[in-house]
């Protein structure tokens, strides 16, 4: 169900620092990312990301950081463009339209939305 997840921190050294720590205890290390690059990446996989990133107010309290990202695995481009399309025609707002993201890899095919608590959620399939 789930490609990855990745939490909005204000402090990301510090924040490293924790997780580095946290999920070591559960077999998990870096993958990739830094500080610098404003983001880490965690697992055996790329599947739990700290990313700092500006405060957005207009977003409200869920997301005062970015906060939660989840991403949701599909099984299609298809059924990527179906659930953006889906989530627009229920109140949600774009963040990203369906498209290849070549930056994360060639094949990533993701679109982004914002739901009504201003929580954003990704859909990805790979082609």
């Amino acid at each position: 169900m789930f490609a990855h997840i990745s939490l909005g921190v204000t402090n990301l050294d510090k924040s490293i620092a924790f997780y580095d720590a946290v999920m070591k205890t559960l077999g998990h290390e870096r993958l990739f990312g830094d500080a610098e690059e404003g983001f880490m990446a965690y697992g055996p996989q790329d599947c739990f990301f700290i990313i700092s990133t500006p405060l957005d107010e207009d977003r409200g309290p869920a997301n005062a950081c970015n906060g939660t990202h989840i991403c949701l695995n599909a099984p299609s481009i298809e059924a990527v463009d179906l659930f953006y399309k889906t989530a627009l025609e229920h109140g949600a707002t774009c963040d990203g339209a369906p498209g290849i993201r070549e930056h994360y890899a060639p094949d990533y095919y993701a679109a982004y939305i914002h739901d009504s608590d201003g929580h954003k959620i990704e859909a990805v399939a790979r082609v």
